[in-house]
């Protein structure tokens, strides 16, 4: 590579670094064809494909943003493993969001997933761009792919061994299936949760899963043991994490107010009435 393109890249990577957005109007022209310029030295490329995507305007013409998404290929295939290109992606992913490319940002997002996959070091950083990967598929209203994204992720932590992810992975995707209207299943995979979160003696983790529990089975017409789970993750808060004990009671009224009512039996009662009596959701009516 001549010092050319590289001095290039540089100047344009110290212009961005002092003039942030307004850089973006003088130089969008150039830009793509200085990085084509520099793929005999990528990673000097790769540095300016990450550090620009957060000053595109969201008004940016999609053909442009298309454009430089293309280069950011051809840069994967000279650093398939890039840490920096992942970076990149996800950060173009998150500009295209805003922008409303939906479907760019999907390809930005699959772009960084494959890095990802291609290392194999890093179920969080993995977890990470699946994460990313589902906002824009959120967006796009394709929950059976949000769903998708979320069974991978439980798939990389059990193939990694990793039993604390493994028990956020179960949350998450729990929460899910209960969001999607498959309840039995949501109920299956926030109990396996919850019971690792115990073996793990992980009480926080219990206290964020018992109330997404506590809603698939109340969803179900389960009541009684819905209540048992809200209490328990009650008892767990109280005292640690009064916001979020507040957040269980405010869950179990919304619950209530879309549901028929009926009488409260004393086996609702809050696992931990004595130690506080307002803990009870069955008090919060």
């Amino acid at each position: 590579m001549s010092d050319e393109p590289r001095h290039a890249v540089a100047r344009l990577r110290r212009d961005l670094r002092t003039t942030g957005h307004d850089w973006f109007e003088a130089h969008r022209d150039e830009l793509p064809s200085a990085l084509r310029d520099a793929l005999a030295e990528p990673e000097a490329a790769v540095a300016l494909f990450a550090d620009v995507w957060p000053v595109v305007p969201v008004d940016v013409d999609e053909a442009w943003s298309r454009e430089l998404l293309d280069v950011g290929a051809e840069l994967a295939a000279a650093l398939p493993t890039s840490l920096l290109l992942a970076k990149g992606f996800r950060r173009a992913a998150q500009s295209l969001r805003e922008q409303g490319a939906l479907r760019l940002a999907a390809v930005a997002g699959m772009r960084e997933l494959a890095v990802h996959r291609l290392r194999d070091d890093d179920p969080d950083a993995a977890a990470g761009a699946l994460h990313d990967l589902a906002a824009t598929y959120r967006a796009q209203g394709r929950m059976h792919k949000v769903v998708g994204c979320a069974d991978e992720v439980l798939e990389l932590y059990l193939l990694h061994g990793d039993r604390p992810g493994t028990a956020r992975a179960l949350t998450h995707l729990g929460s899910l299936m209960a969001e999607v209207g498959r309840h039995d299943s949501a109920i299956k995979y926030l109990s396996r949760a919850d019971k690792l979160f115990a073996d793990l003696d992980d009480p926080a983790g219990r206290a964020r899963c018992l109330p997404e529990l506590g809603r698939a089975l109340w969803l179900t017409g389960d009541r009684a043991e819905a209540h048992r789970r809200f209490n328990r993750a009650l008892a767990l808060l109280i005292g640690t994490d009064d916001a979020a004990a507040q957040r269980v009671r405010d869950l179990v009224a919304d619950l209530r107010s879309r549901s028929v009512p009926e009488p409260v039996q004393q086996g609702h009662a809050d696992l931990d009435q004595q130690a506080d009596h307002d803990a009870d959701p069955a008090q919060d009516r």
